[in-house]
């Protein structure tokens, strides 16, 4: 099937920069109605007037997401605002680049409350809107969640604990909601980007100190990025790695596990090697 996003109400998390901006911009530009949030309310109003300029329609409801009373505001402003909610799209994450060994519980604590939790109760809050949403509009019509995890979800990666672990969780909760969403024909996606260029990579890291070779000049561009998530949404893929190296990590997890493994033991070698030089 082909999601049709035109006059769809669409409210997507971590909108303020990254994934999230771009995912917003294209939505808008498909015709979709957006709502965008972070807690950056400058840079979402910045946003907005861009969706504007070019006839989109978009609103901004800057939040803390952590907040239960916040995320409940967010959601009633948005049905209160297009008089529904018809796609959920979870941009907001953060990440840690560190070892485990040098961890705090944290840090670990700091990166599930982002990575799982926060999207964990949005798509329980917004569940009774998207189910209402299925009979609202044509018989073909299916609301969604779409869930921005990473390839990390899927793969343990070292120098990345406490992203494998929050994404794994994120992965796995997908799965089960999927099936569980499935009696109100609300679809349930996920997509697993690798790593993605930033500009200002240090202002979602909690810590940048990992000691893993990441191959920033291979990673895949912002735009690109983007540009899967919002074509995973209209083709309704219900699991997307996008980037080679992604989809390469995780075909080999599926293919070649004892591979993978030594493949990554060997990285780990090879930064334990250069310590001890």
């Amino acid at each position: 099937m082909r999601r049709d996003l035109r006059n769809k109400v669409v409210l997507i998390t971590g909108a303020s920069r990254g994934i999230g901006r771009r995912v917003a911009l294209l939505l808008a530009q498909a015709g979709a109605r957006v709502v965008v949030t972070a807690r950056t309310s400058d840079e979402l109003d910045t946003l907005v007037l861009e969706i504007q300029a070019f006839g989109g329609t978009a609103a901004s409801v800057p939040v803390d997401l952590t907040d239960a009373i916040q995320r409940d505001l967010l959601v009633k402003t948005t049905v209160e605002t297009y008089g529904a909610l018809d796609v959920l799209v979870n941009c907001a994450g953060v990440a840690s680049f560190g070892e485990f060994a040098s961890s705090t519980p944290d840090i670990l604590r700091r990166v599930m409350e982002i990575n799982f939790f926060v999207p964990t109760e949005m798509m329980r809050l917004c569940h009774p809107y998207l189910a209402a949403s299925r009979t609202a509009h044509d018989p073909r019509w299916r609301p969604a969640i779409l869930n921005v995890a990473s390839i990390c979800g899927r793969c343990g990666i070292p120098s990345l604990p406490e992203h494998c672990a929050s994404k794994h969780a994120l992965v796995g909760l997908s799965e089960v909601v999927r099936m569980e969403y499935a009696k109100d024909e609300i679809d349930v996606l996920v997509v697993l980007p690798g790593v993605v260029k930033s500009d200002d990579i240090n202002r979602h890291m909690i810590r940048n100190e990992g000691q893993i070779y990441l191959n920033l000049d291979g990673a895949q561009s912002p735009d690109d990025a983007s540009a899967s998530v919002v074509r995973c949404l209209v083709r309704n893929r219900r699991e997307t790695a996008v980037g080679f190296i992604s989809y390469m990590v995780w075909l080999s997890r599926r293919f070649w596990p004892r591979l993978l493994r030594w493949i990554m033991k060997r990285k780990v070698q090879k930064f334990a090697t250069r310590n001890s030089n």
